[in-house]
């Protein structure tokens, strides 16, 4: 099955991947609010959460992340968009 793709005004047809709406904003008006990111995905890019999600992950302390998913409400971001995001709002990350 190919991989999930969106219409992006900017960048055309696209791979996608999925940021949180911090990112999702953020990234609008430049705000550094961090970038972290899954190994799990089957789409072009993995999940991606700020640092405040990343907190509240951590404080899940292994416990279920169903209501952590709802709660960073994340969106369809395409592959190049995603990568974009990734250098405005990077402050920590989970990779170099």
């Amino acid at each position: 099955m190919p991989a999930p793709q969106t219409d992006c005004p900017t960048h055309g047809r696209n791979g996608i991947g999925l940021v949180c709406e911090h990112i999702a904003f953020a990234s609008l008006d430049g705000r550094r609010v961090g970038f972290f990111w899954g190994d799990d995905t089957d789409t072009a890019r993995p999940d991606a959460w700020c640092l405040e999600c990343e907190r509240a992950l951590n404080a899940l302390n292994g416990a279920s992340s169903a209501q952590w998913f709802r709660n960073a409400r994340f969106k369809i971001f395409c592959a190049q968009c995603w990568d974009d995001a990734k250098v405005i709002c990077a402050v920590h990350s989970a990779r170099s």
